[in-house]
């Protein structure tokens, strides 16, 4: 495969650097909201750990192979890279919930006694705007796994719609 076969989805792209400026914009005028307001790094951590767990159990069940048999050995290979592409997206949204908790963890260190640290600003900034870009693209899930089991739904339509229909050789021979 060389760069040459490479084809970029656009609109995924273009989706992807809207939803990282609005979480920087919010991480950087939202920072003054969290600055010292524990109950709001509680609700962040609580939402992620949630979401964290949520995302597991969907990945578990997406890379299940038993639910990608096909009719064919290549139609299987087909498939397996498009759910390795999915379960690709999926571990770096995962990453992105424990950056945001860790982030979220670091600043809870520093507050206190050290709260007047000037990078503390920073920390939190960050952790926000890690928090608002992990809550848009998870915003993208419920849409993708309604779309993949429709089309398992429809595969196994198609499946027993070809197994209930006789062939054109079945006919002949009788």
């Amino acid at each position: 495969m060389s760069i040459s076969d490479i084809t970029i989805d656009w609109p995924r792209v273009l989706g992807f650097v809207l939803a990282a400026v609005v979480s920087c914009i919010a991480g950087w005028y939202g920072q003054p909201l969290v600055h010292g307001n524990a109950e709001a790094s509680r609700i962040i951590v609580n939402v992620f750990s949630i979401m964290a767990g949520v995302l597991i159990t969907i990945m578990t069940l997406l890379g299940e192979p038993s639910l990608y048999r096909g009719r064919s050995w290549r139609a299987d290979a087909v498939r397996r890279s498009n759910v390795y592409r999915r379960l690709v997206r999926q571990k770096i949204l995962f990453i992105l919930y424990l950056v945001t908790l860790a982030l979220v963890f670091v600043s809870n260190l520093f507050k206190g006694e050290y709260s007047n640290v000037g990078f503390l600003r920073y920390i939190e900034c960050a952790y926000l705007s890690c928090a608002c870009m992990a809550f848009i693209l998870s915003m993208t899930l419920p849409g993708r796994l309604t779309e993949l089991q429709l089309a398992r739904f429809d595969e196994m339509v198609e499946a027993r719609r070809k197994a209930a229909t006789p062939r054109k050789d079945d006919k002949q021979d009788a």
